[in-house]
């Protein structure tokens, strides 16, 4: 069976009582290669990887407390303008 294509997927946790950011990306990075995420801000970050939305939310989930919120979503257009869009990391992942 072949692999699943990558895609980009975009990643959002936000919680009133902390930040999620380290853990975000730390569990991203133990089934992701560094490489194929990209930190956005303190809430968000986008992901390169062949797993779906679901599997990425769920590795996420035992990272959040009650309370705290998860979004991730896949897209394959995108638009963006300025210097704070790194246009080649993304062109490099097929968009």
């Amino acid at each position: 069976m072949p692999a699943e294509e990558a895609t980009l997927k975009c990643v959002i946790a936000w919680s009133d009582r902390r930040n999620l950011c380290g853990l975000v990306e730390a569990a991203l990075a133990a089934r992701v290669e560094s490489a194929e995420i990209m930190r956005l801000n303190d809430d968000s970050y986008l992901v390169h990887t062949s797993a779906s939305v679901s599997n990425v939310r769920d590795w996420l989930i035992a990272s959040l407390d009650t309370g705290e919120s998860l979004l991730v979503f896949e897209f394959e257009r995108w638009s963006g303008y300025g210097a704070g869009v790194d246009s080649n990391w993304l062109r490099s992942r097929g968009h």
